[in-house]
This record gives structure tokens, sequence and C-alpha cells, in this order.
């Protein structure tokens, strides 16, 4: 639940107390945050404890916790092999201290971080299930071989995260713009954005990573100034005619805008030749019709264009073999990929 800024400020300022000290000193040395009911015994009258949003649930919003490891040992079999898993379900960090903590080869379920401090935190081989990030500081945090599942990250700072192995389901919510593109950091939100993309093409969700593949070409653009012709020409050839290669129906789009074009511009009085006579009055038809072929590059050789019309076609011709080759390589990378 993400909190006005003097809220958050207001549960940080009650572990500061002497009480609130005492408590974080019982809680790591106990755990009780493994359950409810314990935790409600540890911590009863503490302030806030009893707010409506946390019923059935563990109240961390603001604890310092920075260096905690949460990890607990587990006996996995009857031979005494153990291992150090950090268990979590139903907690609520929100503006919660948790840089450099530990939740490596975490089950991590329902936790609430929002507003927190996780910067350098490790969750290398960690299970993180419908949690909540929104507007937390995630820098530098440890993803690798993770998997995140139907988390929200919506204006978290994710500058400098490891996400090597990681797998997301399509429910991992990352924001339509990142919080460092917002902030104007065009160069960090480039990075950011092709790291996601990544995420989502090693967990095979390519329509996901092509959405984060675009909005990394357009940061990258927003890193030249308008005034550059280099802005422009990436705008119009890069964005407009093809989404920066991920979407072959603006291309059919553009395809077809400029067969129409030419085919209004070669409509008319002794602008087409057929069969060796000029046409006194070329209907539209017949001058899509020599659009279309003059496109496909086909060249039927029954109508060609006379006088200055001759570069018209010689300028479609151009185009359109250009936007057919590039049709196929979108059409071609999206079959091969799936």
């Amino acid at each position: 639940m993400n909190y006005p800024q003097e809220k958050v400020e207001e549960l940080r300022h009650r572990w500061t107390t002497p009480k609130g000290k005492r408590l974080i000193k019982i809680i790591k040395e106990s755990r009780c945050y493994l359950s409810p009911v314990l935790f409600r015994e540890k911590v009863h009258g503490f302030p806030g404890i009893n707010d409506p949003e946390l019923e059935d649930s563990v109240d961390l919003r603001g604890a310092p916790l920075a260096g905690f490891d949460f990890r607990v040992t587990i006996q996995e079999d009857e031979n005494g092999f153990s291992e150090d898993i950090a268990i979590l379900s139903e907690i609520h960090l929100e503006g919660a201290i948790l840089r450099y903590c530990n939740f490596q080869n975490g089950k991590i379920h329902n936790c609430y971080f929002e507003d927190a401090d996780l910067s350098h935190a490790e969750f290398k081989g960690a299970t993180i299930n419908n949690c909540f990030f929104q507007e937390t500081d995630c820098t530098g945090i440890n993803f690798q071989a993770a998997k995140i599942i139907n988390c929200n990250f919506v204006d978290a700072s994710i500058k400098d995260m490891t996400l090597e192995g990681t797998v997301v389901d399509p429910k991992t919510n990352f924001g339509k713009i990142l919080k460092s593109e917002k902030e104007g950091h065009y160069h960090f939100a480039s990075i950011e954005y092709k790291q996601i993309k990544e995420v989502y093409k090693s967990s095979s969700l390519h329509s996901l990573a092509d959405e984060y593949h675009y909005k990394e070409m357009v940061s990258k653009r927003k890193l030249t100034p308008l005034s550059n012709p280099n802005y422009w020409a990436n705008y119009f050839f890069g964005d407009l005619l093809c989404k920066y290669g991920t979407s072959f129906t603006r291309v059919l789009i553009w395809s077809a805008l400029l067969m129409l074009g030419c085919a209004f511009v070669l409509t008319g009085p002794n602008k087409l030749i057929y069969n060796g006579l000029p046409l006194l009055e070329a209907s539209f038809l017949d001058a899509f019709y020599f659009s279309i072929v003059t496109f496909t590059t086909l060249g039927y050789g029954d109508l060609y264009a006379i006088g200055p019309m001759r570069f018209v076609a010689a300028g479609e011709a151009f185009i359109g073999a250009a936007l057919m080759a590039l049709f196929t390589v979108i059409i071609a990378r999206n079959i091969i990929r799936d």
C-alpha cells in the first residue's frame, strides 16, 4: 500500500523510540514475523499495529532492518539435509529500510515493499509471488535466477538490478514508463528497458519484450536534441514506419498509403501509356493497378508512366522494394523466435 511521505516518516519514527528499538531486537532474535499470532503477542500495544489494512498480517512498516538475514534453516529430508531459506508471507514492509538484506532462495508471498529501501538486497534464487514494489528503491538488487510472479514494480528505481536467469510471468508489471525516464534520465532508462526486455525474452514473452524494445529505442532517441535532423530521421524511419522493427502492421499501413497516394497522382490525362498508346484519361482504378504493380516491382509492361510521372513510378518502386524487405524481415523474426 502506498502511503504519503508524511505517513512513511511516521511509520519509521515509531521504531526510533526506546520501545521500538527493543522490539526490533526481539523481532530479529525471535523471528516472530514468521507467525502473525506470535508477532502480535510480541508487539502488543505498539503504535499502528491495529491499522485496518494489517488484519492477519505482520506490521514491519518503516522498520530499520538494513543488512538483516531473513533466511531460516529448513530441514529438507530425513537424511538431515537442510537449507537456509527466507520464508515471508503477508508481511507489510512499506517504507522499511531493507538495504543489503538477504532473501536468497526465499519463498516470498503477498508481501508489501512499497516505498521501502531495498537497494542491494539479495533475492538470488527466490520465488516472489504477488508482491508489491511500487516506488521502492530496488537499486542494485540481485534477482539472479529468481522467479517473479504477478508482482508490481511501477515507479520503482530499478537501476543496476541483476536479472540474469530471472523468469517473470505476464502479470508482472514494470509500468508503462520507468521512473528514470519520468525524471529525464534517458540513458539509464534505455539500459533499464533493455534489461527488462531481456528478462521477457528469456521468459518467452516476446510480445512484451517487443514493447520494452520499443521503449528502449524511444529513450535512446530522446538523448538526441530536437534540433538535430537525426532525431527526426530516427522518429520517422524507426518509430512511425515500423515501431523499431516490432510492427509489421505499420509497414502495411504505410505501404497502402504510398500506393494510394501514387495512384491519386497518376490519375488523369497523359500520365500512363497502355499497350503503347497514351491514356487520354487514366481512371483511378487503372492508376491504382499500376501503382500496385510498380510498388511490388512486378512490372507487367501493359501500363507504364510517361513524362514526369516516370520519376514518381521510379521512386515508388524504390520505396516499395525497401518496405517489402522490411516487412519480410519483421515477419521472419516473429516466426523464428516463436
